[in-house]
């Protein structure tokens, strides 16, 4: 790493952490959806396969922070964004819950 690098490379460990975490939420909310597949409840995974996959996208055009200037170093738009995705993530979880719940 050179020396201009070095006072970005927080920056950029805190961006693919938030990128890592979005995506991995939405890679369990596509897990999710085949587990309803697999418990019978088709309805649920439907849904939770579009819920997935809008969350795949939303994680994968995630953009990186601009790291030119420190002043333009802010990383809120990657936070914002993974917790649309988690918030996703949870939506399938809990349809899921119910779902099987309503058939006990």
């Amino acid at each position: 790493m050179s020396e201009l690098d070095a006072p970005r490379a927080p920056v950029d460990r805190t961006s693919l952490s938030w990128q890592r975490t979005a995506m991995h939420s939405a890679l369990l909310a596509l897990v999710a959806a085949v587990t309803a597949t697999q418990l019978g409840e088709p309805a649920v995974a439907v849904g939770g396969a579009v819920i997935a996959g809008f969350a795949i996208l939303v994680g994968a055009t995630t953009p990186r922070v601009k790291r030119s200037e420190v002043a333009d170093r802010d990383p809120w738009m990657l936070m914002v964004r993974t917790v649309i995705v988690l918030s996703a993530t949870a939506l399938v979880a809990v349809m899921l819950v119910v779902a099987v719940a309503l058939e006990l």
